[in-house]
C-alpha cells in the first residue's frame, strides 16, 4: 500500500493553531494538563499494523468486494459497561454482518460504534431545566448526565476512565469472538424474536447458514475452510472529538504518525470545517477517516477537506458517512457524487439514515422513525445506482437491548410507546427487533442495486 509523503508542516499539536469547535470548558486547566500528561504515557490501544489491515479491507470495501457495516451506541455508557454489555453489542452487529454475508454472498467488515465513544457534539454548551442553566451533557468522558452543578461540571478524571474502559472492552472483543461465537448458534440470540413477524425469516437463515458450514466441513478436512480469521476480524471507532485526549494517544511509528486510540475515528457533522484543529489533527494520522456529510455540506470545502485528509487518493483511506434525511437526500447527494465522481477521489459510501431523520415527540423524547430510516436506505442505494456509483456501506446507532426509543418497525411501535423503555441518554437507537429487520432490507437492496 503507497505511503504518502511525510508532512514536516504537521505534527501531533499543530491543531492548535486553528479554530477549535465542540470541546468542554475544564474548570481546572492545569489538572486537566496533568491527566493529558498521564495519557501520553499510557500504552497504545490500537497498533499501526492492525489499522492499516483495516484500510487494506477498506479498499476492498471501495472496490466492491466486500461491505461495510459500522453501528454501535450514540454514545457509551460507564454506567452500562459490563461483559454481558459487550458480548450483545458485538452480537448484534456479528448477527447484521452474517445476515448480509449469506443473504447478498458479500463479505463484511465489521467496525463497531465502541470502545471510545465516549464523547458527544453538542448544538448548545448549556442547558436550561426549571429556569436553571447547566453545562450541557458532553459524554461520560466530560461529564455525567444528571441534571446538577457537580454532575455537569466536566471532570478531566473521566478521561482517565474512558481509556481504561476502552482498554477493558478492547481486551474482552476477541476472547468473545473466539470463544462464543465459534459455534455461530451462540450468538443469534433467536429467543428475543420469538414473537416477531420476522422469525421465520430470521429462522430460516440461521438453519441454511449452519447446514452450510456443515457441508464444508464435511467436504473438507481443514475445519477452516470456512474462514475463521475473517469471521473474527472486529475493528474500534468512534468520533474524532476530543482533541487533548485524541493527540495523547497519537503515536510515532517510522516518522509516521497513528491514533492508537481506534483503528478508524471520523469528522463530525460539527467540527467538518476546512480551517478547524480537527481537520489540522487528522490531516497528519495514517488511520482511516470517517467524514460525516449532512445537508447544506460545502462541497468547495469538502473538496480542499479530502485533498488535505488523502493527499495520495489512497484507497479505504477516507469513509463519506451521508447523513441527508429523507427530505434533503435526492437535493444533496447527487451533486456530492458528481463532485467525487469529477475529481476521481477514491471515498466509500456509506449511509447513516439515522442523524438527518430525528424529531422529538411531545417535546421531551428525540426519536427516529423506523419508515423514514428505511427510506432514506432504500434512496441512498437507488441514488448510487442511477449515478453509475456504488453504494458500500451502512452506519447505525443500534443497541441489542430491547428499547423503545425508534417508532416503527415490525412491531410497530409508536410515539405513545417511547416512555416504555426509553433508556437512551443522548441520541435513540434502533433495538435488537429493528436492527435484524434492516439487516435483511440491505441484502434486498444489495442483490438487486449493487
Amino acid at each position: 500500500m503507497e505511503k504518502r509523503k511525510l508532512n514536516t508542516n504537521w505534527n501531533k499539536n499543530s491543531w492548535k493553531n486553528y479554530k477549535l469547535l465542540q470541546q468542554p470548558i475544564w474548570p481546572d486547566e492545569s489538572h486537566y494538563e496533568s491527566i493529558i500528561n498521564i495519557l501520553n504515557e499510557y500504552p497504545s490501544l490500537i497498533f499501526p499494523d492492525q489499522i492499516n489491515q483495516l484500510k487494506y479491507r477498506l479498499a476492498q470495501v471501495h472496490d466492491g468486494k466486500a461491505f461495510l457495516i459500522q453501528g454501535g451506541e450514540c454514545a457509551e455508557s460507564f454506567n452500562e459497561f459490563s461483559e454481558e454489555s459487550i458480548k450483545n453489542k458485538l452480537k448484534i452487529l456479528f448477527q447484521m454482518a452474517t445476515i448480509i454475508s449469506y443473504g447478498a454472498s458479500i463479505d463484511t467488515v465489521k467496525i463497531g460504534r465502541f470502545a471510545g465513544q465516549y464523547a458527544k457534539p453538542r448544538t448548545s454548551i448549556t442547558e436550561t431545566r426549571d429556569g436553571i442553566t447547566l453545562p450541557t451533557f458532553r459524554g461520560d468522558a466530560v461529564n455525567k448526565v444528571e441534571f446538577n452543578l457537580k454532575a455537569r461540571t466536566p471532570n478531566p478524571d473521566r478521561l482517565l476512565e474512558a481509556y481504561h474502559k476502552s482498554t477493558a472492552t478492547l481486551s474482552l472483543i476477541q476472547p468473545i469472538i473466539k470463544n462464543k461465537f465459534k459455534n455461530l448458534k451462540h450468538f443469534w440470540n433467536i429467543e428475543m424474536l420469538n414473537h416477531s413477524k420476522i422469525y421465520n425469516r430470521f429462522d430460516k437463515t440461521i438453519k441454511d447458514v449452519n447446514k452450510s458450514l456443515k457441508f464444508l466441513n464435511t467436504i473438507s478436512n481443514d475445519i477452516n475452510l470456512f474462514s475463521e480469521k475473517k469471521f473474527n476480524e472486529f475493528y474500534i471507532s468512534h468520533e474524532c472529538l476530543l482533541l487533548g485526549y485524541e493527540t495523547a494517544l497519537t503515536r510515532s511509528y517510522n516518522n509516521y504518525f497513528y491514533n492508537s486510540s481506534a483503528h478508524m475515528v471520523w469528522l463530525g457533522d460539527r467540527t467538518r470545517e476546512l480551517n478547524s484543529a480537527h481537520v489540522e489533527y487528522l490531516s497528519g494520522i495514517e488511520n482511516p477517516i470517517g467524514i460525516k456529510c449532512g445537508p447544506n455540506i460545502d462541497l468547495i470545502d469538502l473538496e480542499s477537506i479530502i485533498r488535505k485528509l488523502n493527499p495520495i487518493n489512497e484507497k479505504g483511506k477516507i469513509v463519506l458517512i451521508c447523513r441527508f434525511g429523507t427530505k434533503n437526500i435526492k437535493k444533496e447527494l447527487p451533486p456530492l457524487i458528481n463532485m467525487i465522481n469529477k475529481n476521481s477521489f477514491n471515498v466509500i459510501w456509506s449511509c447513516d439514515p439515522m442523524h438527518g431523520n430525528t424529531y422529538k415527540y411531545d417535546n421531551k423524547y428525540k426519536t427516529r422513525n423506523f419508515n423514514a430510516i428505511t427510506k432514506e436506505l432504500e434512496m441512498f442505494f437507488d441514488i448510487h445506482y442511477n449515478s453509475v456509483s456504488t453504494a458500500n456501506g451502512v452506519h447505525f446507532e443500534l443497541t441489542p437491548n430491547d428499547v423503545t426509543e425508534c417508532v416503527g418497525g415490525i412491531r410497530d411501535i409508536k410515539e405513545s410507546d417511547l416512555h416504555l423503555k426509553y433508556e437512551t441518554s443522548c441520541d435513540p437507537r434502533l433495538n435488537h427487533e429493528q436492527s435484524i429487520e434492516l439487516a435483511f432490507l440491505i441484502t434486498d437492496l444489495i442483490k438487486t442495486k449493487r
